[in-house]
C-alpha cells in the first residue's frame, strides 16, 4: 500500500481530513495529513512572514524528516501550489503528485499574478491583519456551485478554519517547477466546481461527483478515488469518473 501525505487548502489544517483519513488507513494506506505555518494548531505560528514558500518548506520538511519515500502526496485546492513546489524540490521521494480541486501554480508567478485583477481587489478588501478571512457563506454560495455543505458542515469548518496569511498568495513560485511536472500527475476535479479542469500534457484527470470541499461532505467517495490512485503508484493513471 502507498504513504499518502495530505495537505488541505487555504484556512485548513490536517483536521480538514478527519473523516477520510480512518478510512484511508482502512484501505491499508499509511496516511499522514499536515497542517501547514498559521492553520489549525500551528495557528499561532503565523506571521507577515509566512509565505508560499514557507508551506512549500512545511511539506518537504514533513516528508524528508520521517524519511518518507514513494509518497502519493494529495494536495486540495490553494495547497496545489505549496505541494507542487516542494515536489519539485524533492521529486526522488514522490510516486505520484494528485491535485484534489486545486490551484497549480505558474513558474515564476504568485497566486495573485494568474487571478483575474478584479478577484484580486475583491480579497485584498476583506483582509485584516494580514490574513485573508475565512469565506462568509455568501462567498461560498456565489463561488464554489453545489458545494454541498450543511449548516453544520460550515460551522465546523468555520470553529477551527484559520484566515489565509495573505503572503502565500504574493509569494512567486520558483522559476523553474519541470521536476514536479515530470512526476506521473493526476488531477481529481469536482464535478460540482465552476469552470474546467487544468489541460497539460501529462495530467491525467478523474471527475468526482462531488463538491469542492469533498473531503468534509464526501469523504467514502474520496477515499475510494485517492485508493485507487494511489494504486496507480507510478503508472499512468487513467482518465474517467468515480460517483
Amino acid at each position: 500500500m502507498s504513504t499518502i501525505v495530505l495537505v488541505g487548502g487555504s484556512f485548513l489544517g490536517a483536521w480538514a481530513w478527519e473523516r477520510v483519513t480512518p478510512l484511508l488507513t482502512a484501505y491499508g494506506h499509511q496516511v499522514r495529513p499536515l497542517t501547514l505555518t498559521g492553520f489549525g494548531d500551528r495557528a499561532h505560528l503565523g506571521s507577515p512572514d509566512t509565505t508560499l514558500t514557507t508551506h512549500a518548506q512545511d511539506i518537504t520538511a514533513a516528508i524528508e524528516y520521517a524519511g518518507l519515500r514513494e509518497v502519493v502526496l494529495v494536495a486540495h485546492s490553494y495547497g496545489g501550489a505549496p505541494a507542487t513546489i516542494a515536489a519539485a524540490a524533492i521529486p526522488g521521494r514522490i510516486a505520484r503528485l494528485v491535485y484534489l480541486a486545486a490551484l497549480l501554480p505558474e513558474a515564476g508567478k504568485s497566486l495573485f499574478d494568474i487571478t483575474p485583477p478584479p478577484v484580486v481587489e475583491a480579497i485584498m478588501e476583506t483582509v485584516r491583519d494580514g490574513r485573508i478571512p475565512v469565506m462568509s457563506d455568501e462567498v461560498i454560495d456565489a463561488n464554489f456551485g453545489d458545494h454541498g455543505l450543511t449548516p453544520e458542515d460550515r460551522a465546523w469548518l468555520r470553529a477551527r478554519g484559520v484566515g489565509q496569511p495573505l503572503g502565500t498568495y504574493q509569494d512567486p513560485a520558483p522559476a523553474d517547477l519541470r521536476a514536479a511536472q515530470e512526476l506521473p500527475r493526476t488531477y481529481i476535479a469536482c464535478a460540482a466546481d465552476p469552470g474546467r479542469p487544468p489541460s497539460m500534457p501529462g495530467l491525467e484527470v478523474v471527475t468526482l461527483d462531488a463538491g469542492h470541499w469533498p473531503m468534509i461532505t464526501e469523504p467514502e467517495l474520496l477515499a475510494r478515488a485517492l485508493d485507487e490512485v494511489a494504486r496507480l503508484g507510478s503508472d499512468t493513471a487513467r482518465s474517467g469518473s468515480v460517483r
